[in-house]
């Protein structure tokens, strides 16, 4: 069988690539000029140059694969409507209209537990323990929540004429590999400027790149997958401030919460800045978005019940284990200081 994977070169999509090879895949992968591929080279992927904004590569990635994986995405807090949208929803239709023309028989998409999040000056989200039930935010305030929504809801749309579609919605993907968010996370509390915002409690379900990947295999031969949505976590709720401090302690940071930012405050100083920042026309993220007030401040908890009985998904990497894994790896790398050199390599 052979499986298509958009996002190979990625932290996420790296991992599911070998496990792919590993059960005997063929796999193509869509990847950049730009990108490292070393690793695929090794795994003997075959290789399309392009990207979501190439048109005719996504028409053609396609071809007589039989499982599309699409993980690839334009994921940052920053960023005009039309570029998000033309990376994420253009190039998502696009590929599925190339999986009806080529016979593709399941889309697998990974989307985003961020979809529900609803955040403005006056509210933040408190999402406790809900399913994919959840309705969606209505007037997204952040262009990647908007275009991921508008994604997903292609993809069920599509789940017709012979292609299977379905929707995975990991949270707080974490694990040895992470050359993204870790990164930046580490890179903020080395600055001092690593501060939790809002008020009371705020949990997160994270999910462990290992049981995201595990589920992704399951999603792709489930008889009950298509059509429908799962979120995917550990099955753990954790404080989010907890959640951060054992990260980076893994990663050889002492970090301790200091005192929190009331949240309309946060809220506010971002937006002032996205506002500064847009009139100058900032290709560059302000220190503080909207969107990562929202992550610091919000408490949200996502059920695995559905995935557990549809797809008999079970975490197999618990925190503690996939913590050591992430120490042993940065050890591995050489230390704090070639973590941190990960963000200028971006």
């Amino acid at each position: 069988m052979k499986a298509i994977v958009t996002g190979g070169t990625g932290f996420i999509g790296g991992k599911l690539v070998e496990s792919l090879v590993e059960q005997g895949y063929e796999v193509r992968c869509l990847v950049r000029k730009t990108s490292n591929v070393s690793r695929l080279n090794e795994l003997g992927v075959e290789l399309l140059y392009g990207d979501l904004g190439d048109l005719e590569v996504l028409r053609n990635i396609t071809k007589d694969g039989e499982i599309l994986f699409h993980l690839a995405a334009l994921v940052t807090d920053w960023g005009d409507s039309e570029t998000f949208y033309k990376y994420n929803v253009l190039a998502t239709k696009e590929l599925l209209e190339s999986s009806k023309v080529n016979n593709i028989k399941r889309f697998v998409y990974m989307s985003s537990s961020t979809v529900v999040w609803k955040s403005d000056f006056w509210n933040i989200h408190k999402l406790e323990d809900i399913d994919e039930t959840y309705p969606y935010t209505k007037n997204q305030t952040d262009n990647y929540n908007a275009s991921k929504t508008e994604a997903e809801k292609l993809v069920l749309k599509n789940n017709n004429n012979g292609l299977e579609t379905t929707v995975v919605r990991p949270s707080n993907v974490w694990g040895a590999g992470d050359t993204v968010i870790l990164p930046r996370i580490a890179m903020a509390a080395k600055k001092g400027i690593l501060y939790p915002m809002g008020s009371g409690d705020r949990f997160v379900t994270p999910c462990h790149v290992k049981n995201l990947v595990n589920a992704l295999l399951l999603l792709a031969e489930s008889k009950k997958a298509p059509g429908n949505i799962y979120f995917i976590n550990d099955g753990v709720k954790i404080p989010y401030m907890d959640f951060l401090t054992k990260q980076l302690d893994s990663s050889g940071i002492d970090w301790t919460p200091g005192v929190s930012i009331p949240y309309k405050i946060a809220y506010a100083v971002a937006a002032i800045l996205e506002v500064i920042f847009k009139l100058t026309k900032s290709k560059k993220p302000p220190v503080l978005t909207k969107m990562a007030v929202a992550a610091l401040s919000g408490s949200r908890s996502y059920s695995i019940q559905k995935a557990q009985s549809d797809l008999g998904y079970k975490p197999a990497v618990d925190m503690d284990d996939g913590m050591e894994e992430l120490k042993d790896w940065v050890t591995k790398i050489g230390g704090t200081d070639e973590l941190l050199k990960y963000i200028l390599k971006v």
